[in-house]
């Protein structure tokens, strides 16, 4: 039997949720990739070309800085990756 993981990356909380289903329904480990910095509210405005998601999405260069994982990637066979989009 393959090993299974769902990684997601998720700053409202939508892709969670999918990524959620997807575990259970694949009976996949679930592991959230968190930024070493926490988005905040004004982060996310999309709507603000200077919002900190606006110069990420812009700018490859500026992606954020993740948190080391807590599962080891190598141990799986597959890995669903699940981010916003």
């Amino acid at each position: 039997m393959k090993k299974t993981l769902v990684a997601y990356f998720s700053a409202t909380g939508t892709t969670r949720q999918a990524a959620q289903r997807l575990a259970k329904a694949t009976g996949a480990t679930l592991c959230e990739i968190q930024p070493q910095q926490p988005y905040t509210e004004a982060d996310l405005d999309w709507n603000n070309e200077q919002s900190r998601s606006s110069v990420e999405m812009k700018d490859k260069l500026s992606r954020p800085a993740i948190k080391k994982l807590q599962v080891n990637i190598a141990e799986y066979d597959v890995i669903y990756v699940g981010f916003p989009i």
